[in-house]
């Protein structure tokens, strides 16, 4: 049953009442009838989905193919991760860690934010001509029974000549917490086989394939089989060459202490139901995030911002 909450959320008619900007930003119904906020401006197109708080889809009115790639068989219903876009994985990457005292309850993985609704806190076009919009969403009961802390998480998604977006954690209460987290983005690509990904050279990951061993990265990053790396040597500035699409895309982030790079490859790709048989062909998730061992812990009153910027090249 829908909460008073979650219904004002879905009341597409009065988003458009308290937050439409007329010719640039309007909420529509969005597959599956989720609410999503359309924006059009003079630089560039995007789809955001309320729920999950997900960028579904950026695309510069100079490109013909967009930033993002999502999948056709992708879910589109409450409880369920949309494959594809930008999903969130906080206030954990991966499984969740145990805690005490924690009702034992299924605790999804990479966190709860990417399977619920947020809330729209503002929208705005700028004076630059980039519209930008911010999510929130707040801890409440239904939170703390699979993770026993106070926060308020903040979205800001700028759209213009580049995607820039920025991830801030606040911590609320007044006990100390940690999380791991990431920007889980599915770049979309021409051919993964044809990639180039630039930036990481000379660096070490760990390969949770092979029981996150530690592995050097010698040379550029490219993908001829299953691959799931979490970067442990920091390094702000990322370039994706792809030939097919020509075009390259760059990654600039902050507050990060990984990058991780994942494609499932053709098993992986056919386990899932929410992704087609080939469509690990069609992207790389290069990932902006703070996982493995290295949680940041945020202090009562304090926040950590984590920030990335798209842009084609």
């Amino acid at each position: 049953m829908k909460t008073e909450q979650t219904e004002s959320i879905l009341n597409i008619q009065q988003l458009n009442a308290d937050f439409a900007i007329a010719n640039h930003i309007e909420f529509v119904a969005g597959k599956g009838g989720l609410p999503c906020i359309q924006v059009n401006n003079d630089k560039a197109s995007a789809l955001i989905s309320i729920y999950a708080g997900q960028v579904l889809s950026f695309k510069p009115f100079n490109q013909v193919e967009d930033l993002m790639f999502v999948s056709d068989k992708a879910y589109f219903q409450e409880g369920k991760a949309i494959k594809g876009g930008i999903p969130i994985c906080w206030p954990w990457f991966g499984a969740a860690p145990e805690y005490d005292n924690i009702l034992q309850i299924k605790r999804p993985d990479h966190g709860f934010v990417r399977n619920n609704f947020w809330s729209v806190l503002s929208v705005a076009m700028l004076k630059n001509g980039e519209s930008k919009i911010v999510l929130e969403f707040v801890d409440s009961e239904e939170t703390q029974a699979i993770w026993p802390f106070q926060f308020h998480l903040s979205f800001e998604i700028i759209i213009g000549d580049s995607l820039k977006l920025k991830l801030i954690t606040r911590n609320t209460g007044n006990q100390s917490f940690s999380i791991t987290e990431a920007l889980h983005s599915y770049f979309n690509i021409g051919d993964v086989t044809q990639l180039k990904v630039l930036g990481l050279e000379h660096t070490e990951y760990l390969d949770k394939n092979k029981n996150f061993v530690k592995t050097y990265q010698s040379e550029a990053i490219t993908i001829a089989a299953e691959t799931d790396h979490i970067y442990t040597d920091k390094n702000h500035k990322l370039l994706i060459d792809d030939p097919v699409f020509k075009r390259k895309i760059e990654i600039i982030s902050s507050g990060n202490n990984n990058i991780v790079a994942w494609n499932p490859w053709v098993k992986g790709a056919a386990a899932m139901k929410d992704l087609g048989n080939n469509d690990y062909q069609r992207f790389i998730c290069l990932e902006v995030a703070n996982a493995a061992t290295n949680n940041v812990e945020i202090l009562p009153g304090s926040e950590h911002k984590t920030t990335a910027t798209y842009s084609i090249i």
